[in-house]
């Protein structure tokens, strides 16, 4: 009756019993910060009456993300959210016995879909010193391989593919007839994108998201960015619609007042303050430059996940449970100066007690 491989799956839990409301939210790479009263209210009143009993004719959405890109709304296809477009990129390219490559560690969600799908997949691995070899990345590629996923900025290692290297991996998959997807969820934070490579190449594809930069995770928008064939190609699998009356009209709200760029500068303060603090501190991180978070090294797996209890009982909350290489590391997700010093401070007060007690 059931399928063995979504059997072996976990159900997927989104939070663990915390204060959303009047806590700091530092474990979930989202906007940490509410909008305020004025932001919030410009939105609703944006809504029109009939949001919530019509489907939404998006087909002006399209033409701003378009816009916003300089492409024509042929080169858009747009889904609810990064995750969204991954499935119906694997449930469309793979067949059977084909392979994929992810990285790891990333996004954990590449790992479950490659599972829930039944696709072989390797992985793309982070040596010791927190880096990507392409030589490595060259050894796993085969006859089989049809999709490579590349999360670039990565995280939870943050890592930004050199200009040099994306070259290469872009003719071995050409040569190949290997599709290439870049993730760049990330990109507002100071990378370069890929975006305008998508015309002339016809196995190019970038995805983008409304939840990091533009800090609108709870509307569950994302889109993909590839030339016609491929981006009609594999839109074949959307639902009846890309997404709800609420998230289009927010969405349009968020790129007429280009908000990513509020969003964008507010962390970036916020990472200047942390590594200025963590350095002054002599902590070892990493990250913060091209992402919306770092990484803060401590001496093994039971410390993070002490501190991860200390800090909850005082409503912050941090994320720890990394594999390999940096199984023995929290990540704190940026946020405002004002948010970043509290964690900061609790921190150090734990840190002074476990050096301490241990």
């Amino acid at each position: 009756m059931f399928k063995k491989h979504i059997l072996s799956l976990k159900r997927y839990q989104t939070s663990e019993n915390r204060d959303v409301l009047n806590g700091i939210i530092l474990d979930r790479n989202e906007r940490a910060d509410h909008y305020d009263k004025k932001e919030f209210n410009s939105v609703l009143n944006k809504i029109p009456r009939f949001s919530l009993n019509a489907t939404p004719d998006i087909s002006l959405l399209y033409k701003k993300i378009a816009k916003f890109h300089n492409l024509k709304t042929n080169n858009i296809y747009i889904t609810q959210g990064i995750t969204e477009c991954m499935s119906h990129i694997i449930f469309s390219l793979m067949k059977k016995n084909d392979e994929l490559i992810i990285m790891k560690p990333t996004y954990p969600m590449y790992n479950v879909l490659c599972k829930l799908h039944n696709v072989k997949f390797k992985e793309w691995k982070f040596n010791k010193n927190l880096k990507l070899s392409i030589k490595d990345l060259k050894k796993i590629i085969n006859n089989k391989t049809k999709v490579i996923f590349l999360v670039n900025p990565n995280l939870p290692i943050e890592n930004e593919i050199s200009e040099n290297d994306k070259k290469e991996i872009l003719k071995i998959c050409r040569k190949k007839g290997i599709i290439l997807v870049y993730d760049e969820a990330y990109f507002h934070f100071g990378a370069k994108s890929e975006i305008k490579k998508v015309e002339n190449n016809n196995n190019l594809i970038v995805m983008r998201t409304f939840s990091k930069a533009w800090g609108l995770s709870g509307i569950r928008l994302g889109y993909m960015v590839a030339n016609k064939k491929l981006c009609d190609y594999v839109s074949k699998c959307r639902s009846l619609v890309e997404t709800n009356s609420l998230t289009y009209q927010v969405a349009l709200w968020a790129i007429e007042n280009k908000i990513y760029k509020k969003n964008v500068k507010n962390i970036k303060s916020g990472s200047l303050y942390l590594r200025k603090k963590l350095k002054k501190s002599h902590d070892e991180f990493y990250g913060g430059k091209y992402t919306n978070a770092i990484l803060i090294r401590l001496q093994n797996f039971q410390a993070t996940q002490n501190l991860k209890n200390f800090l909850a009982k005082r409503k912050i909350y941090i994320r720890n449970n990394f594999p390999d290489p940096i199984s023995n590391c929290i990540r704190v997700s940026l946020a405002s100066v004002k948010k970043l010093s509290k964690f900061y401070n609790e921190y150090i007060k734990w840190k002074k007690s476990y050096i301490k007690s241990n």
